[in-house]
């Protein structure tokens, strides 16, 4: 097996290449990230990166794909490791949120970020950008039913709205705060659903 630095670079998949896109451009801005820097960044040349991805668009639907399903896990799977309690899960997803946003490196929501940052409405990214804000949301009205909510739809709504607003609010104040508040909210939000 060859391992010179050409031939492991070459190996790269695309969802590697995907994968160090969206760094860059959670890092630097879609905007901002050119096609020079983002071919550097995994090691290929522009050539390679246009005849895998077709064009810079087609590598940030690549990357925000990416970041879908790993992003979304980074915050249920310890939530439901955490107890077996529905309500005790929503409230462990905004622990491990105020956790993240604690982090010097946290540059807010990447799919948040996205969809700020791309224009067209019709840009291809913007659905999986919705696809994974309605995968959280659909995963706290699991949460809600399971706690015996009574409308379980209009407060998993309301959950997402905090989540969303307590990272955008990190991210302007830097500071956990906005976080805590969220959390708070969001435990009034599940006692307040359920049946009397």
């Amino acid at each position: 097996m060859e391992t010179d630095r050409y031939h492991v670079v070459m190996a790269r998949t695309d969802a590697e290449i995907a994968a160090v896109a969206a760094e860059q451009f959670h890092e630097h801005g879609i905007t901002s990230t050119g096609v020079d820097a983002l071919a550097g960044a995994a090691g290929i040349s522009k050539r390679t990166l246009y005849q895998r991805f077709g064009s810079k668009d087609g590598l940030i639907v690549a990357a925000y794909e990416s970041l879908d399903l790993p992003v979304y896990e980074m915050f249920t799977h310890p939530a439901e490791a955490a107890t077996d309690d529905p309500a005790g899960q929503i409230d462990a997803l905004f622990a491990g949120l105020e956790h993240a946003v604690a982090m010097p490196e946290f540059r807010g929501c990447p799919f948040s970020n996205a969809a700020a940052e791309l224009a067209d409405p019709s840009h291809p990214a913007h659905r999986i950008v919705r696809r994974h804000k309605e995968r959280l949301r659909k995963w706290m009205r699991v949460r809600l039913c399971d706690a015996g909510a009574s409308d379980p739809e209009t407060a998993s709504r309301q959950l997402a709205v905090l989540w969303a607003g307590a990272q955008s609010q990190a991210l302007v104040q830097r500071s956990a705060a906005p976080v805590r508040d969220a959390r708070a909210l969001a435990r009034t939000v599940v006692m307040e659903t359920k049946p009397t």
